[in-house]
């Protein structure tokens, strides 16, 4: 059974990435990892879905580095991630 939720996509909307890149029109991708860490958890018991909201910059990715941000905080367990996570820049 699917079962459909209205909620609003962003507590916290980005507007940059951490490199500076405007995000909004098109210039990223938006995209839902289901999970069942405690901040997702916490986040399905005010209705927004059992996950994370994750947003790639597409201009870092076409230039190989690795940023996506995660809401709400994603926690593995060891470090809490939150906000943008970064990666270093992968050598050609």
């Amino acid at each position: 059974m699917i079962m459909l939720m209205s909620a609003s996509l962003f507590e916290i909307k980005p507007r940059h990435c951490p490199f500076g890149h405007e995000l909004w029109p098109g210039k990223a991708r938006v995209s839902w990892k289901p999970c069942i860490c405690v901040p997702a958890r916490e986040a399905a018991d005010r209705g927004r879905g059992m996950g994370h909201v994750m947003v790639t910059c597409n201009t870092c990715h076409d230039a190989l580095r690795q940023t996506i941000f995660y809401e709400p905080a994603h926690d593995s367990g060891h470090n809490p991630l939150t906000g943008w996570v970064t990666a270093p820049q992968s050598r050609p």
